[in-house]
Formats: C-alpha cells, sequence, structure tokens
C-alpha cells in the first residue's frame, strides 16, 4: 500500500549508502566460504515502483504536464492497485482535464478500496455538483456528514445542492439544522439569508442578514447583500440607510461608500453622488477612481471646464492613465477648445487601445480647425497598417465627402466593406455616396444590403420608404418600411417621409397630420416645410400653403422651386 511506500524510501536510500562501500567479496571457488542466498533487490518491489511514479506524477503535475501526471498516476496504480489514495489522485487529475467520465470511475475506485474515504465523497460531490446533477451530489454530501459531523462546510454544499434542485424545504432544514448544532456559525446564517433571499422569503433573510450584523458590525458582505435586496424590492432609501450604518460600524471601509455612488449614479442622483466621492477624496486624497468618477458626473452635466480641472490632476498624479486622458480630450473638445483637444488626444500613444477611438476624434479635430488634409492622412496612414475598426473607413469617407470628394469616399467604404462584410453602416454610407453621385439603383441595392445585415437600421429604412416616395414607385411597401423605421426611431425627418408616402399615395388628410408633426420637429427644415406646403395646397388650403412658401424663403432667398410654387397660387382664395 501506498502509505508503507515512505519506509521503502529509507530503505532505498540505505541501499544508496551500503552501495557506496561494498564489502569485499570472497574469491569464487574458495572452498572456506559458506553459500550465500540469492540477493532479491527491494527496489524492484512494486510499492517501490508505485512511489516512483506516484513522486514522478507530483513533478509533472508541479510543471503543468497533467496528462504526464495521469499516465505515471496509471503506472502507479497499476503497481499499487489497492491503494485508495492513488486512484483518488488520479481521480482529480482526470477532473483537472477535463475527463469527467475517467475521473468517475478512479473516485469510485478509491472508494471501493475505502468507501469511508471522505475525500473521495468530496471529490464526487463537488463534481456533480458541477455538472448539475443535484441528487448525486447531494448523496455524496451525506455520506460526507455521516462520516465526519464536524465539517461544517459540507452542511452548506448540501444545502446548495438540495435548493439547486428545487428542493426548498430540505435546504433550509439542513441549515437550519447546522445553526442549531452551532449557534454561532456565521457561514451557516449568511447561507440561510441567501437561501431565503432566493426563494423570495425577503422578511426571514432580513432577519438572518441583521442577525449577523448584530453579531459583527463590521461584515461588509452582510450590509451589501441586504443592501442589494433591499434595492431589488425598490427601497432604495432603505439600502442607503443601511450602507451609512455600515460606514459607522467600519469607518475604514471602501466597498460600501463605493457602493452608495453607484446607487445614487443609477439613480440619476448625479449631486449626492457627487458629494459621496467628495468626501471618499477628503478620506483618500490618493483615491484617483473617485476623482475620475467626480469628472464623469461633471461630464453627464456637461460641465466641461471643471470636467476638464478634474481629469488634468488626476493626470498630474498618473500621466501613463490613457482612458483619464480621453475623458480630458473629450471635455476640452465639447468645450470648444480644439487645439487643446487636438494635443490631448495626440497624447494617446499607437499601443494603446485607445488609439483608434482618438483618432476618430483627431480627425474631426483637424477638420474643425479647417486641416482636413491632415485628418486625412492619418486616417490613411492608420488604415494602412490596421483594418480591425470600421469606424476609421466611416470617418475616414465622410471627410473625403466633405471636401466633395465622393469618388475618393466611395474607394474607402468598399475598401472598407472588403475587411467588414458584415458591417450594416459601411453600406449604408455607401448608399449615401451613390445616391449623391447620382447612382440612384445602385444606392437602393447598397440600403437593401444594409437592411439585410441589420433588419433594425432605421435610416436605411427610412431612406429607402423616402425614395420609393421620390420615385412614386412601390408605395405599399415604402409606407411598410417607414413604419418600421417609425417604431425604430420616431423622429422628425422619419415622420416627414411617413406624411410624404401618404401625400405620393393620395392619403392626403393622413399626410397633412404627418407632416404638420414633422414641421413641429422639425421647423427650420425647408424640405419638410415645402412637403407640408405641398400637403396644403393639394388640400386647396392655399392661403396657409402661401403662409408656409413663404416662410422657405425668409430662410432660402434663392429656392427658385418654391418660389414659383407661390406664383402659381396669385389669384386663387
Amino acid at each position: 500500500m501506498i502509505f508503507r511506500l515512505l519506509s521503502f524510501l529509507v530503505v532505498v536510500l540505505g541501499l544508496a549508502g551500503c552501495l557506496a562501500h561494498p564489502p569485499e567479496l570472497s574469491v569464487p571457488g574458495d572452498a572456506t566460504s559458506p553459500p550465500e542466498d540469492a540477493y532479491v533487490s527491494r527496489l524492484e518491489s512494486p510499492e517501490s515502483k508505485a512511489l516512483y511514479y506516484f513522486a514522478e506524477a507530483h513533478l509533472l503535475a508541479d510543471s503543468g504536464d497533467l496528462e504526464g501526471a495521469g499516465a505515471a498516476l496509471s503506472h502507479a496504480v497499476e503497481f499499487d492497485p489497492h491503494s485508495a489514495f492513488l486512484r483518488l489522485s488520479l481521480a482529480e487529475v482526470f477532473f483537472k482535464l477535463g475527463d469527467g467520465k475517467n475521473g468517475v470511475r478512479a473516485a469510485e475506485d478509491a472508494l471501493i478500496q475505502d468507501p469511508s474515504s471522505v475525500d473521495a465523497h468530496l471529490l464526487l460531490g463537488n463534481y456533480y455538483f458541477g455538472q448539475e446533477k443535484y441528487a448525486d451530489a447531494a448523496d455524496h454530501f451525506r455520506r460526507v456528514i455521516e462520516l465526519d459531523p464536524s465539517r461544517e462546510a459540507t452542511y452548506i454544499h448540501l444545502g446548495m445542492a438540495y435548493a439547486r434542485g428545487g428542493d426548498m424545504d430540505r435546504a433550509v432544514d439542513v441549515l437550519k439544522g447546522l445553526l442549531q448544532r452551532n449557534p454561532d456559525s456565521l457561514i451557516a446564517e449568511l447561507a440561510l439569508a441567501r437561501l431565503y433571499r432566493e426563494i423570495d422569503l425577503t422578511t426571514l433573510a432580513e432577519e438572518s442578514y441583521r442577525r449577523i450584523i448584530s453579531r459583527r458590525p463590521d461584515f461588509e458582505q452582510a450590509y451589501l447583500e441586504l443592501g442589494g435586496m433591499y434595492e431589488s424590492k425598490g427601497m432604495v432609501d432603505k439600502s442607503l440607510d443601511l450602507y451609512r450604518r455600515a460606514m459607522k460600524a467600519n469607518p475604514d471601509t471602501s466597498r460600501i461608500p463605493q457602493h452608495i455612488v453607484q446607487v445614487l449614479l443609477g439613480q440619476n442622483r448625479l449631486e449626492e453622488a457627487q458629494e459621496e466621492l467628495a468626501a471618499i477624496v477628503r478620506r483618500h486624497p490618493d483615491d484617483l477612481e473617485a476623482r475620475r468618477k467626480i469628472g464623469l458626473i461633471y461630464l453627464e452635466q456637461e460641465k466641461w471646464s471643471a470636467a476638464a480641472k478634474t481629469f488634468s490632476a488626476i493626470l498630474e498624479h498618473n500621466p501613463e492613465l490613457d482612458q483619464v486622458r480621453f475623458y480630458l480630450g473629450t471635455a476640452l473638445e465639447r468645450k470648444e477648445d480644439w487645439p487643446a483637444a487636438l494635443e490631448t488626444f495626440k497624447a494617446i500613444p499607437p499601443e494603446s487601445e485607445l488609439y483608434d477611438d482618438a483618432l476618430s476624434h483627431l480627425g474631426y479635430l483637424y477638420y474643425r480647425l479647417n486641416r482636413t488634409d491632415e485628418a486625412i492622412a492619418l486616417l490613411e496612414n492608420r488604415l494602412n497598417k490596421a483594418h480591425d475598426r470600421p469606424e476609421l473607413y466611416l470617418y475616414l469617407a465622410s471627410l473625403y465627402m466633405a471636401k466633395d470628394q465622393d469618388a475618393a469616399a466611395l474607394t474607402v467604404l468598399e475598401k472598407g466593406l472588403a475587411a467588414h462584410p458584415d458591417n450594416s453602416e459601411l453600406a449604408y454610407q455607401k448608399g449615401i455616396v451613390l445616391e449623391k453621385q447620382g447612382e440612384r439603383q445602385q444606392a437602393l441595392e447598397a440600403m437593401r444590403e444594409a437592411i439585410r445585415l441589420d433588419p433594425d437600421h432605421a435610416e436605411a429604412l427610412n431612406f429607402l420608404a423616402y425614395t420609393y416616395a421620390e420615385m412614386g414607385e412601390n408605395l405599399d411597401e415604402a409606407l411598410q418600411l417607414v413604419r418600421r423605421a417609425l417604431e425604430l426611431k420616431n423622429e422628425g425627418h422619419v415622420v416627414d417621409t411617413l406624411g410624404w408616402v401618404y401625400f405620393k399615395m393620395g392619403r392626403l388628410e393622413e399626410a397633412r397630420n404627418a407632416l404638420e408633426k414633422a414641421a413641429e420637429l422639425m421647423p427650420d427644415d425647408p424640405v419638410v416645410l415645402e412637403h407640408l406646403g405641398d400637403a396644403f395646397r393639394a388640400l386647396h388650403l392655399y392661403p396657409r400653403a402661401r403662409a408656409v412658401y413663404e416662410q422657405i424663403l425668409e430662410m432660402s432667398p434663392g429656392n427658385e422651386d418654391v418660389r414659383g410654387k407661390i406664383e402659381t397660387l396669385r389669384g386663387i382664395d
């Protein structure tokens, strides 16, 4: 047996010492020498070989070679087949290798050799629990408790197995039984509280958590779990009161104040969250994470200068925080300090995970500073080295379009689609460029492709619907498309498309209603107003049509089409 193998190690070492100084041998054929029995080496015994392979397995496992360790342990079992310890060690290796079938077999073989092996039952119980075979897991955990009732953790495991298996009554009984035997067990009380919470016995869960807190006022986890239960029930203020009580009981806590901040942020109570964060910074001036959150709140509140000041102060402590530098650049950009924002984003190095995001901002900033060619060169250079960000293709194409270089924009978008054929936004933007070039049929094909890639692409749906209306074709389909777009994006330009489709279908009252709503949403858009004027004119509401047309001319005096429509209304009541 393996438990005797260590004694053989002593024998082995002893033999090695003896062989270093062998005794003198008698001369062969010396008649005076007595006959000797044949020598049998103890090194060749099965138990010694088992020990050798067990030691080898240990070394292989330590080096990370689990497969080699398993093979060595299998050899050890061959030489000592009655060793429960070796079979259990082999089972552990099989489980680590993900070989559950052989792991179970080896563990069960260990139990055959030693039915009272607590470790084997625990191994099988944990394995079955992980496989969601909760009844089998419970059987082994029960056996462990029978063999060793002092193992508190096993009661918890048994209760969890019952609970996961749906037998909540037995789960509660196990944990309550453990508490009766050991009333001071915090781990049992915590497990019971969690179980009550899981089965929605809120009052009992609360009682268990409060018992823990009364005995251990500094036990943060109990506060967090009870507070989390309050939050899930919508009792946010009650949870905050509990967390503040926890801070009084444990003034040095760091988790609770941060959690208070998260709760307040989740409730959009930004100013209260700022106060809590400021208190954290007063206690811990080097808490850069708290400072970062204060800066993010300033961004949310659109207090760009305050945000920039906060992020700048953080970078003075740690200039290597690229994420904070990105936030600083964003704040400076939003406050329209273009040069400072440009320099901030330029300081983010190419090896940073944020570099490509920074490039998009750099492109915009160069554009705002009338340095579009530099923006284009920057993005072109990046795309020559990397092709993993479709946003860069989109932004580069938009820069070319801003310079009226539509052919170059189309080339960029086609390259982007070659690298990212499943990107619906690239297909959509390709359709926009093709429409601008007068290639309407190709533009429609691109939009259909965008919708195929993303059936919920509201802008592509709206584009198709509006284009069909302009063409006076497929109007029933256009109505379906624009209604779907409105479900996804209820905005003025989509409402205008709905009105225009109705107009083209001759459903004038519905067109008027939709276009009036669109004009309310986009009162300064001449296209929307012209559609509304056309609807009024078709309904013979000539004074109203004239008033809308004249409103358009005030915004766009050079609009000759609208001026012509006004002329046709002269002399008409």
